[in-house]
């Protein structure tokens, strides 16, 4: 990833002091694989669980395959870019190499800031789905402003010389913007896409709260939708290290921000499959059961204020009756698909009480809302 020019390439020479030897390379491709490897396996265990049960695909899900599609292009050329050099000291390789992985350096870099804004607005989509009022406004707000803000860096990358070859061919005559400039952008969208990740992560935690669930039951559902705070550290570090890049030998300080500009890509995509993928754990747990005897055929019980229906088919629905609801939002229904909150409009408008429904059909995966 490039935020900044390389006009002052240096090849051919060692800088006293420094282990020559000494290279991020063996680093940058173990950390970017398996954060590639485990991403791989989340989304495809969310589509798993919803094509499975037969729910339509939505434009979060699209999104979301897309934000897949450009890290995995991102890691390839990554690797590639090992392959050349990348990692090591800017003195040990040539100078046409060191164009290669100039180019090559600013392609992955926007391949890395598009599958950070479509992974995190797959998630804010999601999101919409659970908010509504204020909340929902400030979800769209975050969602547009952060692909503003991040749709920049990346254009950024290529507007900051011109000819936009001499970023990476600075033998090239033309001029190129103050690197200050690009430096302290590069830390202003860095720092805005860890807020986002942030309030996004925290934003479903009132509605959840509110629900007339037990404590374990909120904490997980909790946890699970608020992963996105790991992207968040990520995008920290990440920005941390941009400071870096001011620096001649760019192929080897370069290496956190390729690594940590990764992770943030990778762990927002797994923050947006964790949730989706509570129905195996609750089709493991009706394995467990049904093989202790627990459950079976059809029933009714009451637990805690609430209905249980069983209708012997692995779905089943809490209807909660109290007088109150302790969640108001205007003309709304809560509804927990295996373990998620999907806020479905009933049409009814400053509806205060009556009954809450929170259906959690174990055989089903959410989607199709």
């Amino acid at each position: 990833m490039s935020v900044l020019p390389r006009n002052q390439i240096q090849s051919g020479s060692s800088v006293e002091g420094v282990d020559n030897d000494d290279t991020y390379g063996p680093r940058i491709l173990i950390a970017c694989c398996l954060v590639e490897v485990l991403s791989t396996v989340l989304i495809t265990l969310r589509f798993y669980c919803k094509l499975k049960r037969g729910r339509r695909l939505w434009w979060d899900d699209y999104i979301l395959a897309s934000a897949w599609l450009f890290q995995t292009c991102d890691v390839a050329l990554i690797s590639v870019n090992v392959g050349l050099g990348e990692g090591q000291h800017v003195w040990r390789l040539g100078r046409g190499v060191l164009s290669t992985l100039g180019l090559n350096g600013n392609v992955s870099g926007t391949l890395s800031i598009i599958a950070a804004c479509l992974g995190k607005t797959s998630f804010g989509l999601t999101l919409l789905r659970l908010t509504a009022g204020l909340t929902r406004k400030g979800v769209i707000f975050l969602i547009v402003s952060m692909n503003i803000a991040l749709g920049l860096s990346a254009l950024f990358i290529w507007l900051q010389c011109d000819p936009p070859a001499k970023a990476w061919s600075p033998d090239l005559d033309g001029t190129c913007w103050d690197p200050s400039f690009s430096f302290k952008y590069g830390v202003f969208s860095g720092a805005y896409s860890a807020l986002t990740d942030l309030v996004l992560s925290i934003l479903p935690w009132p509605l959840i709260w509110r629900l007339q669930m037990e404590m374990k039951e909120k904490v997980g559902v909790a946890v699970a939708i608020s992963m996105g705070v790991f992207s968040a550290g990520a995008a920290v570090v990440k920005t941390v290290q941009l400071r870096y890049l001011s620096r001649g030998d760019f192929t080897y300080y370069e290496s956190e921000v390729v690594i940590w500009g990764t992770v943030e890509t990778a762990v927002t995509i797994m923050a947006a499959s964790v949730p989706f993928l509570r129905v195996l754990v609750v089709e493991v747990q009706s394995a467990y059961a049904r093989r202790d005897g627990v459950s079976g055929g059809s029933g009714r019980t009451r637990t805690r204020g609430a209905e249980h229906t069983d209708n012997g088919a692995g779905a089943s629905e809490i209807v909660l009756t109290s007088g109150k609801s302790p969640y108001d939002v205007e003309s709304s229904q809560i509804t927990l698909r295996s373990g998620e909150a999907v806020l479905a409009d009933e049409g009814r408008e400053g509806q205060h009480d009556g009954a809450r429904r929170l259906t959690n059909i174990t055989n089903a995966a959410v989607g199709g809302v």
